[in-house]
Formats: C-alpha cells, sequence, structure tokens
C-alpha cells in the first residue's frame, strides 16, 4: 500500500520534468520575448511566468486571458490581455514604475526582495517556490 503514494510521488516528478522539457522552446521563445522588451532580471521574470503559468501548461489560470504573470484587478479577477507581448509590455511598465524607486532605497538587495516589497510575492513561499524556476532557467535558457 505504501508503493501507491511513493509511485505517484515519481509520476508527478517524472510528468513535470518531462513538461519542462518539451515546453522548452516555448519557454526560450517566450523568455526571448522578456529579454527584448528591455525587462529587468529576465530570468526572474520568467521565473515567475512559470510559476504563475505552471511552466505555460495550465488550463484554469490566468493564461487564457494572456496573463502570464498572474496579475489582478479589482473583484480578484484575473486581468485580461490581448496577447502575450501586450502583457508583457505591462509588467515593463509595471516594472519601470517601481523598480528605481526602490532600487534606490535597497541598493544591495535582490529581485526577490523586490517582489516582497511592492507586494507582488505574497511571502517567503512564494520566494521558495520561486528560486527553483529561476535556477531552472538560468541552467536550460539561453540567457
Amino acid at each position: 500500500m505504501k508503493k501507491i503514494p511513493f509511485f505517484l510521488l515519481l509520476l508527478l516528478f517524472f510528468q513535470q520534468g518531462f513538461s519542462q522539457q518539451s515546453n522548452k522552446p516555448k519557454l526560450q521563445a517566450m523568455y526571448d520575448s522578456i529579454k527584448a522588451e528591455g525587462i529587468r532580471h529576465p530570468e526572474f521574470v520568467m521565473g515567475q511566468c512559470i510559476q504563475e503559468t505552471g511552466w505555460l501548461n495550465c488550463k484554469n489560470c490566468c493564461l487564457r486571458y494572456h496573463n502570464l504573470f498572474g496579475f489582478y484587478i479589482k473583484g480578484n479577477k484575473c486581468k485580461k490581455f490581448e496577447s502575450n507581448k501586450e502583457c508583457i509590455r505591462y509588467y515593463k511598465k509595471w516594472q519601470d514604475k517601481r523598480y528605481d524607486k526602490w532600487k534606490k532605497k535597497h541598493p544591495n538587495e535582490d529581485y526577490y526582495h523586490f517582489l516582497k516589497h511592492v507586494k507582488y510575492a505574497t511571502g517567503d513561499k512564494y520566494t521558495a517556490e520561486l528560486k527553483p524556476k529561476v535556477e531552472w532557467v538560468k541552467k536550460n535558457l539561453v540567457l
């Protein structure tokens, strides 16, 4: 009986690893779009995209509205975008509006701290979930 939960866990890890590799060209294209827009710390932002969209595979998330980063509007509803490019441009404006002011006050802090400071990250749990995705981006995509 104990073998069944272990098998399910093993299957979950295999499926996630397969999903990452099978989606790699799509993930690289998304990263390239983020970088082309001039977004700062694109490896972190791509990690956010992976976190919020389930490796660009989610079915019941904001991705169906081209919302790559889980932005919400009043009423706790997904912000809708016409395209992925529009969403990436929105992120760039969102980041530009906040980043320089924050960096001036916190010159030695990293992007994880920025996300917490602007209340994008809801806490340490989000940071803990984001870190392995950022590391995956650094190891597997052409930066």
